[in-house]
């Protein structure tokens, strides 16, 4: 007689058919299907039950927190609020920038990230360090020039002696034109023509007159400024011997110093002046001045009375003199008046004069001066002029704020990584002229811990 039990086994066998029949298209299959599944899934979330276990039974043991902190040379900063710490005598002492943590750390300093969770039970000390310095030394991205020294007087007739320095060697800046130059004024007095590669200082007014710029801006620039581009030869014109004296032309009789031309039937026009053994060539620079200091108008030779005329050895007044004649002024604005410099040495620099768009020169509409940089980056400068055979001064660090700071010795340029960038020389001037920061040595953080 079939008991309750033979009921039940066979009540799931035929469950058992039936859902292979379905599933499988087979009745015959001695396997439940999803029996593998379902045992496997059962595995997985025991083996899961104890993973968790044997976790959070070694947390009870031994509790959790980076212990980051007690390493040497290690610079905290705290993943929640960006907190900058040092790990000093037992306790953790926040510092104002990363400068202060990397003077205090090391050059091997290495920074890390660590919870607030971390560090909730290790004793505070006070803060460490030098306010105000950079936050940062960008040894990633330094520049090394070239930079720009701007006029402000390219917009201010009163400008003083400051200047517009924009340290970005990618800032946009265009060379005077080689057919242009630009009339500047010395804060002495003395008048200038400049070109791109140089300045000629004016000597006489008939220099201005026969350039057609006696109506021109004199851009007030200070003698720091002009001291960058190299002289040409000063402008005035030449003082010929014997000046007023009776000379000869042929058979007739002229003063010396009297100008001539002749134009031949081809070629260029022949520029003389009468000196007191001939008639010497001059350049049309040279004849240009003349004519402007007398206001006399030249006297027409024809190609008779040249040949007939003695001619002097002097041919010094062809050479004396540039050629300026093919030149016209030109006034800086909407642009500022500035210098494109690269050093060339430790005492020598190279200068440009550009044109720069106001907005890009550290000039302001009024003439008020900044110092712009590049975002993020930074310029390690050594005072220069100095001598290249004696060891080197220390670095100056120019941040991204235009400031510069003094670093004190050789072991704090060691410690941020100063000694493995570029070192730019850099005018003593223009160092001058930024805003200065404090002095970054561990010696000034001592000074600060005391005071």
């Amino acid at each position: 007689m079939q008991t309750q039990r033979d009921h039940v086994h066979a009540h799931q066998f035929m469950m058992g058919r039936l859902s292979s029949a379905l599933v499988q298209g087979d009745p015959s299959t001695a396997e439940i299907p999803g029996r593998r599944a379902v045992t496997g899934l059962a595995f997985g979330v025991l083996i899961s039950v104890l993973v968790v276990a044997g976790f959070a039974v070694y947390g009870w043991i031994v509790p959790g927190g980076s212990k980051a902190y007690t390493k040497a040379g290690v610079i905290l900063v705290e993943k929640e609020s960006g907190t900058r710490y040092v790990y000093l005598d037992g306790r953790l002492r926040p510092t104002p920038n990363l400068t202060s943590a990397m003077l205090i750390q090391g050059g091997a300093a290495t920074v890390k990230l660590i919870s607030q969770e971390s560090i909730k039970d290790v004793p505070r000390g006070p803060s460490i360090g030098i306010d105000g310095a950079p936050q940062s030394i960008a040894t990633g991205s330094m520049v090394a020039g070239p930079w720009l020294a701007c006029l402000p007087g390219s917009v201010a007739d009163t400008p003083g002696d400051r200047l517009g320095l924009n340290l970005d060697p990618r800032a946009e800046a265009t060379a005077v034109p080689a057919d242009r130059f630009v009339v500047v004024r010395g804060a002495d007095g003395p008048t200038y023509l400049v070109t791109a590669e140089r300045k000629y200082r004016v000597g006489d007014p008939a220099v201005l007159v026969a350039l057609g710029a006696t109506t021109t801006r004199r851009v007030p620039a200070p003698e720091n400024w002009l001291a960058f581009l190299p002289d040409g030869p000063a402008l005035a014109p030449a003082t010929i011997p014997g000046e007023g004296q009776s000379g000869r032309v042929g058979d007739r009789t002229y003063p010396v110093g009297t100008l001539f031309r002749q134009q031949p039937d081809t070629g260029a026009e022949q520029l003389l002046v009468l000196r007191r053994d001939g008639l010497a060539p001059l350049s049309r620079t040279e004849f240009l001045l003349a004519t402007a200091t007398t206001g006399a108008k030249a006297v027409e030779l024809t190609a008779a009375d040249l040949a007939a005329a003695r001619m002097s050895t002097d041919r010094s007044l062809l050479t004396r003199l540039p050629d300026l004649t093919g030149l016209t002024p030109q006034e800086p604005a909407p642009n500022a008046l500035c210098l494109r410099q690269n050093a060339v040495d430790g005492t020598r620099f190279a200068s440009t004069a550009v044109l720069v768009p106001l907005d890009r020169s550290g000039v302001g509409p009024a003439g008020q001066t900044s110092v712009r940089t590049r975002p993020g980056s930074g310029m390690a400068v050594l005072p220069a002029p100095f001598d290249s055979d004696t060891v080197p001064p220390l670095p100056t660090y120019i941040a991204d704020d235009g400031k510069a700071y003094p670093v004190g010795d050789q072991d704090s340029a060691k410690a941020l990584k100063l000694d493995r960038v570029t070192h730019v020389p850099f005018p003593k001037e223009l160092l001058a002229l930024l805003p200065q920061g404090p002095a970054l040595s561990l010696r000034a953080i001592a000074a600060a811990e005391v005071g």
